[in-house]
């Protein structure tokens, strides 16, 4: 008797802990799709400037346009629609981080690796 109540206890924790760790996850949801935007679209950036010296602000525009992200547990999705301003919070968010740096004395601001 007391080991089907032990199991049936375990079961129950195990159900709860599933259930809290689920519920967890769907919040962040949201916040974990545009990391992997962010991500995805500074993977692209990186990737361009080592075959480029430099690129402009309309250039990443143009580069990040269309990128798609997903979580491989969820049918969610979230695409780049206003490319305008996601590459403005990606160039700080990548200045900020060292990745790339600003070239002086252009006039069209100009970024490259650091």
């Amino acid at each position: 008797m007391i080991s089907f109540i032990l199991k049936v206890l375990l079961l129950a924790i195990a159900f709860t802990f599933i259930y809290a760790w689920g519920y967890v996850k769907q919040q962040k949801k949201n916040e974990e799709l545009l990391n992997a935007l962010y991500k995805k679209a500074e993977a692209k950036i990186l990737k361009e400037l080592r075959k480029r010296k430099f690129l402009t602000k309309k250039d990443i525009e143009n580069l990040i346009k269309g990128t798609k992200a997903s979580l491989f547990w969820s049918r969610s999705k979230v695409q780049v629609v206003d490319a305008k301003l996601v590459a403005k919070d990606l160039i700080m968010k990548m200045t900020n981080e060292g990745l790339i740096v600003e070239m002086s004395n252009s006039k069209p601001k100009k970024y490259k690796l650091k």
